[in-house]
């Protein structure tokens, strides 16, 4: 057999069967919009399966102290006000 006939041989034999196992291929626009409106509305700017994504976490995290911190002050500035008034 010459390597020709070997390639082609593959060739019909293989790539069918690799079809016939890959999964179907969905309509990808639509998936593609899906997976990005999904992604946008977590509020993670589509990073979330990216290297930044502790990072980004870690910042989220430091804002949510920040803002129990604030709500704190706040309160111990108004207890204040009131005991001294």
């Amino acid at each position: 057999m010459r390597p020709l006939h070997i390639v082609s041989l593959l060739a019909c034999v293989l790539l069918p069967l690799l079809a016939a196992c890959s999964k179907p291929a969905a309509d990808t626009g639509n998936a593609t919009m899906a997976a990005h409106a999904g992604s946008v509305a977590h509020g993670d700017g589509g990073l979330a399966n990216t290297p930044l994504a502790p990072l980004l976490k870690d910042e989220q995290r430091a804002r949510d102290v920040q803002t129990i911190v604030n709500r704190q002050a706040a309160k111990q500035r108004a207890q204040i006000a009131a005991q001294t008034h």
